[in-house]
């Protein structure tokens, strides 16, 4: 392999194939570890490295994703990245770097230079050198900082300084002086870059520019630092002087030599602020704080953003309010970069629109653009110019028009992060605040709200996707239609349909702006028309968010190439990256999105492609029912071909864990709006229920169940309804709603003897046998159980066999708890045997339970252990394991053990706390207040238990009376 990071981040293979590594944070995460090689490079490293000094409160578990990621863009090579204890590393084999073939030529240069060899310097440093294919990693901005990036551009400095001396100690001059002029007016404080520039210009003949060249470096070294040139800067002026027998101009300590200025009128060019303007007030402090702080060149701010986010609203009130810092010039210059039917300005034009503002003589303004860029610096070095560059396209069109001179400051507005020009203040505009939101609209309306117009005000601000540009134009039409009052305009922007019709208004327009950027796309390159069809697909599909292997299902394209498509909508603002790595849009460009995808030459391809992501959805949620529960579902045979990945329990819950949001959306649906029948709406919900489930997300396991019930009932299905009924019985019964999953049951059980189906009503009296013992209702309890195990079969599946055994132990429990003990024990061994780890676990929790009414608690904590750690990673069961840590924490406290059940409380309280188990984590709260008062915390104790009561009210938790009798004064 080869790796580069003397310039952008390449990587090729072993083949000299590039290998494509678009995704921005998979390239930071990359270049973070080949500046630090075959070592471990700790993970805070690694977070600060893709995203900066506030990483989001999620970074640490989104950094798995990366690498994850990073390796995957190896192709083959996916063993080179090592996770470590603490960190990551990447190996790479000698000889497949290039800034260590760098520095293993700048060796043998100066070897060459202790021995006098000007032949070999020139020919190692020329070679070193060519290795640099621009700054180091130019495209991953959040490594500008790094350490190693400042060594290596040191050392760059270091060689091209060595490689000059070489061409002038062998007089080889040509086109010399046109690159040491460039490196000194990149790096002004670097002397001797200036002294070689001064000697080859003596020796070409060019005696009167060299000694510019050491006055204008005497000046700066003066004016900014108080000292004088080196002694071998001094010694190069010297010989200049007798090359060209000129007077010498002799250092002082005194103050810096006047320069003569012409008196010129100072230019003005800003347009006026917006007449109102709110908010913004962290942005505004963050400009300030930088022009307070030192510097020695301009101060350039980039203020980013969507469309209508008030980009150029905030560059020109903050020019206003900065106009008296900067008397000289206040410039400005629209550069069209998003602007319906107006190309961008090119460069060219760019400097010499500026150069005639400025007064310029337009027969004195050189042809090319790094001559006029040139005259524009030195026309603005020694001014206090304030510059706003309006709707900037890109970087190149930017680069050619900004100063140098420290009394210079850039207001820089785009759609684009513009991320390589490391600016002073990077603003990245959001929708604003409902609060200043809601203050635009009455400011700009002219009204004044009354206390019952509030919480309209608010919706109307809402459905405006608190875009300014959407505000501004909504409080235009309260402003012009006086009887127009703020709810019916909330009413006719609540319809999706027509949102953008009301949010336009003579020269304003979202939907104008909106297509502006997705045609801009459009007839760009090949991957900017991938991002203007993804675009078209995401109103098509309308989904909550969009990851990249969905979209390269649906767009039929490999993974780095939707990752790309999603993360170029992202660097124009169109989307908005989460922390998850998926994306989502504004409110107002999924508006957008979906009128782009209705229109009739696209309804057809819109179509197919909602159906496709459905379909990839459905599948995936089959094979995760399969694997979870293999006995009882399987997945239709094309799934495995939609997704390969997903081969075990833990790549599927993983899976599910990403596309949440989005099954959760799409199985809660139905039929409602949406190209999902009631078949399909099932399919989901049945796969997702055993996800459900494991993860403890009852809520979200109740509100589907119920939605497929009705759906059941709706479609006429009594087989479906009963499996249906069973499901959502389950997750009341989760939630501790015991006497409604009883009732459900119950009607399980009458359509299934209606059906004449014994084995499902035997399963449905077993399991609504063991509730009515939990109610504490026996006698009903061993009825039912009766008539279950009157229903059972000649014949039965290891799995059913172990779940009435189960149910035989729960009655037996009320009379005989060593027969109960039994019934659990062979239930285990007989789920052992099957191969069932989840009944095995519940079996195990039960005998632990069991053992705990005997009195002995040492044999429960084994049981509990036992059946905790019996668990498949990816699969576990949240309700068994629930059980089974509960069970723990009392027998540790039963042994007298209350610092180790302190520490287990807290733990599964977290747990349950993190997958949203109110119940569950009431329970535990429930125990841990006896924990607390073992360890003589009654106070604390009293906080538990009153929360618990709080939460478990309304439920058929066993605890409550001892809860409710406990906090009795």
């Amino acid at each position: 392999m080869r790796f580069g990071v003397l310039g952008t981040l390449s990587i090729h293979d072993d083949s000299g194939a590039l290998l494509c590594v678009n995704a921005p944070k998979s390239r930071a995460l990359l270049a973070a570890l080949l500046l630090e090689p075959n070592r471990s490079v700790h993970h805070d490293t690694l977070v600060s490295a893709l995203w900066g000094d506030d990483p989001p409160a999620t970074a640490t578990a989104s950094l798995y994703n990366h690498i994850a990621r990073a390796r995957r863009a190896l192709g083959p090579h996916t063993d080179r990245v090592r996770s470590r204890q603490v960190g990551v590393e990447l190996r790479v084999e000698a000889g497949e770097l290039d800034y260590e073939d760098f520095d293993r030529l700048m060796r043998l240069a100066r070897t060459a230079l202790a021995e006098g060899d000007w032949e070999a310097v020139d020919h190692e440093t020329s070679a070193a050198l060519a290795l640099w294919r621009g700054a180091v990693l130019a495209d991953v901005p959040g490594l500008a900082g790094h350490p190693s990036v400042a060594r290596l551009h040191e050392q760059r400095l270091d060689a091209l300084d060595l490689r000059h001396e070489a061409l002038l100690r062998l007089g080889r001059l040509d086109g010399a002086a046109a690159e040491l002029r460039a490196l000194v007016a990149e790096h002004p404080f670097r002397e001797s870059l200036h002294r070689r520039l001064m000697l080859v210009l003596a020796r070409t003949g060019r005696q009167a520019e060299a000694l510019g060249v050491f006055r204008a470096l005497r000046r700066t070294l003066v004016d900014e630092l108080g000292v004088e040139p080196s002694p071998a800067v001094q010694e190069a002026h010297q010989e200049v002087l007798r090359l060209g027998e000129v007077p010498a101009v002799q250092p002082h300590p005194g103050p810096p030599e006047a320069r003569p200025t012409t008196p010129r009128k100072s230019v003005a060019q800003l347009p006026a602020p917006p007449a109102t303007f709110v908010g913004r007030t962290e942005q505004i402090d963050r400009v300030r704080a930088a022009l307070d702080a030192p510097r020695t060149q301009a101060a350039l701010v980039v203020i980013s953003g969507m469309a209508g986010v008030g980009k150029s609203g905030l560059a020109l009130h903050l020019a206003d309010r900065l106009r008296a810092s900067f008397p000289d010039n206040q410039l400005y210059l629209d550069l069209h970069g998003a602007t319906p039917g107006v190309p961008p300005v090119d460069p060219d034009e760019a400097v010499t629109r500026l150069l005639i503002g400025l007064g310029v003589d337009p027969r004195r303004i050189p042809c090319g653009t790094s001559a006029a860029t040139a005259l524009l610096r030195s026309t603005l070095a020694a001014t206090r110019t304030l510059l706003v560059l309006d709707d900037a396209a890109s970087v190149s069109q930017v680069l050619p028009l900004l100063p140098a001179g420290g009394g210079c400051l850039v207001l820089l507005t785009s759609r684009t992060t513009l991320a390589t020009l490391d600016p002073a203040v990077h603003l990245a505009l959001e929708p604003l605040p409902p609060s200043d939101g809601a203050l635009l609209v009455e400011h700009v309306s002219g009204r004044t709200w009354t206390g019952a117009d509030r919480a309209e005000v608010a919706r109307l601000v809402s459905l405006c996707g608190h875009l300014p540009l959407a505000l501004r134009v909504a409080a235009a039409r309260l402003r012009t239609r006086r009887n127009l009052t703020v709810a019916r305009l909330a009413d006719r922007l609540a319809r999706p349909e027509d949102r953008l019709d009301h949010l336009e208004l003579e020269d304003l327009s979202v939907r104008r702006l909106l297509r502006a950027a997705h045609d801009g796309l459009a007839s760009g390159d090949d991957g900017d028309n991938a991002a203007a069809t993804a675009l078209t697909l995401i109103g098509a599909l309308d989904l909550p968010e969009y990851s990249a292997p969905m979209m390269a299902w649906t767009m039929d394209v490999c993974e780095q190439q939707a990752e790309r498509a999603l993360e170029r909508l992202a660097e124009v603002a169109l989307l908005h990256e989460g922390a998850n790595g998926h994306h989502t849009p504004h409110d107002l460009v999924r508006d957008f999105a979906r009128e782009a995808a209705r229109r009739p030459d696209l309804r057809a391809k819109s179509a197919a492609a909602a159906e496709r992501a459905l379909r990839w959805y459905v599948d995936g949620a089959a094979l995760c029912a399969e694997t979870l529960r293999p006995r009882f579902a399987s997945a239709p045979p094309l799934a495995r071909h939609t997704h390969p990945g997903l081969t075990d329990a833990a790549s599927v819950t993983a899976w599910v864990d990403s596309e949440a949001a989005n099954l959760l959306f799409l199985a809660s649906q139905g039929t409602e709006g949406r190209c999902l029948d009631a078949g399909t709406t099932l399919e989901l919900v049945n796969g997702l229920f055993p996800y459900l489930q494991d993860r403890g997300m009852f809520h979200d396991l109740t509100r589907l169940t119920r939605h497929a019930v009705d759906l059941t009932r709706a479609s006429g299905d009594p087989t479906a309804e009963g499996h249906a009924l069973f499901q959502l019985a389950t997750a009341h019964y989760s939630a501790g709603r015991l006497r409604e999953a009883v009732r459900l049951l119950g009607e399980a059980a009458q359509l299934s003897r209606r059906l004449g189906d014994d084995l499902n009503r035997m399963l449905h009296l077993g399991n609504q046998a063991t509730l009515l013992k939990l109610l504490g209702r026996a006698d009903e309890a061993r009825a039912t159980l009766a008539v279950a195990l009157e229903l059972r079969p000649a014949t039965l599946s290891p799995h059913h066999r172990t779940l009435m055994l189960g149910h035989q132990g729960h009655i037996a429990e009320l009379t005989d708890p060593r027969q109960a003990l039994d019934h659990h024990l062979r239930a285990a061994d007989l789920a052992k045997e099957s191969g069932i780890p989840v009944l095995r676990q519940m079996a195990l929790c039960n005998v632990g339970l069991v053992h705990l009414v005997l009195g002995d608690p040492s044999a429960a904590l084994s049981r509990f252990d036992e059946a905790v750690a019996g668990m498949e990673p990816g699969a576990e069961h949240w309700n068994a394991e629930r059980e089974a840590r509960l069970g723990r924490v009392k027998a540790l406290r039963l042994l007298e053990l209350p610092a180790r059940a302190d520490e287990a409380c807290r733990e599964l309280a977290a747990d349950a706390a993190g997958r949203g188990d109110t119940y569950g984590l009431a329970l535990v709260a429930y125990e841990h207040g006896h924990v607390r008062t073992a360890l003589g915390d009654p106070a604390g104790a009293r906080a538990l238990w009153h929360g618990a009561l709080s939460a478990l009210e309304g439920t058929d938790a066993d605890v409550l009376p001892a809860l409710r009798h406990l906090l009795d004064p």
